[in-house]
């Protein structure tokens, strides 16, 4: 270049210009398509380009590329590393020759704890732990007693709610067989050996069949009624067992025992009527007692009694023989 025209020198290059570098078209650049009046160029890393020989060398004497800060960083954060992990494994110890060092005289002093010191240590130590697992067992047993006791009465309750709703069900859902409706005495004249017999009803009116599994009734004399004799096949009840509900009562009859002396009463107001001849404080009873099952349930048990009075048998009001199970 001659001597008038000499070139003025590059200007200084800005950090602050390594984001957005801005040019001028150039005729060179005529026939690309224009970007607007400024261009955005990238910043330059290792290796790139896009810039002037002048940029990029007055780029390089300033920053420092970033493929060599990152290696750099990490060579040194290793080295640091390193020598910790090196110093805390094979560093000095405290030995009897080192014991005049200032650090390890302190050392010393604290390792020459008596050991009156060190067992009072562990005594309270020991202590403590005691109060505090003894007491935290108090609590939790405590606990655990609480919500047992609560989990019983839950499952108690439960327990009698379910058996109520069972009592209940067996309740609404089974036979009751009644026994009703006494008529006599009564003579069976038609038969060569004459005999008195006392009629009754029986009738279901639960809201489920019944099964009638056995038949007791006996008549007696006496203070109080006589236990019934069990009745064998011939009874209408034992030959068709099962009464459904809101059947048609059926007339059953037991006989008088010929021990028993019956005779007739009669005045000038009543027609002859039969009528047991009784002494002393005896008193003429009827008892019948009917044992059946339900289909959901069993062990139903029916007792009727009746005493005669005032010349017709009445019912005996009494729980022992007057009763339905």
């Amino acid at each position: 270049m001659g001597d008038g025209h000499r070139r003025a020198p590059a200007a200084p290059y800005s950090i602050f210009q390594s984001r957005r570098i801005f040019s001028r078209p150039t005729p060179a650049s005529a026939s690309a398509p224009r970007a607007g009046p400024f261009a955005l160029v990238k910043p330059l890393g290792c290796g790139q380009s896009g810039h002037t020989e002048e940029e990029r060398s007055s780029r390089a004497e300033i920053m420092i590329p970033r493929c060599i800060v990152w290696p750099l960083f990490a060579l040194v954060m290793g080295f640091a590393l390193g020598g910790s992990i090196f110093w805390g494994a094979f560093g000095p110890n405290v030995t009897n020759e080192n014991l005049d060092h200032p650090v390890a005289r302190n050392i010393e002093a604290v390792r020459s704890t008596t050991k009156e010191d060190n067992d009072a240590a562990l005594a309270r130590y020991t202590l403590w732990l005691a109060i505090l697992t003894g007491g935290g067992l108090v609590v939790v047993s405590a606990g655990q007693g609480f919500f047992l006791l609560r989990a019983d009465k839950t499952a108690r309750i439960t327990a009698e709610s379910a058996q109520a709703q069972t009592k209940n069900f067996e309740k609404l859902e089974r036979p009751y067989v009644y026994v009703f409706y006494p008529e006599g005495l009564e003579l069976e004249s038609n038969r060569e050996d004459p005999f008195y017999y006392v009629k009754y009803r029986v009738a279901n009116y639960g809201k489920t069949p019944a099964t009638i599994e056995a038949v007791f009734a006996d008549v007696s004399v006496g203070k109080f009624p006589a236990e019934p004799r069990e009745v064998r096949g011939w009874d209408s009840l034992l030959r068709i067992p099962i009464m459904t509900p809101n059947e048609k009562p059926r007339d059953q009859t037991v006989i008088i025992p010929e021990t028993i002396a019956i005779g007739e009463y009669a005045d000038a107001d009543t027609p002859p009527v039969p009528e047991p001849h009784l002494t002393g404080d005896d008193e003429f009873y009827v008892r019948v007692i009917i044992k059946y099952r339900g289909p959901f349930s069993r062990r139903h048990e029916t007792s009727a009694c009746w005493r005669w009075e005032s010349l017709r048998l009445m019912s005996v009001d009494d729980d022992r023989f007057t009763y339905m199970r």
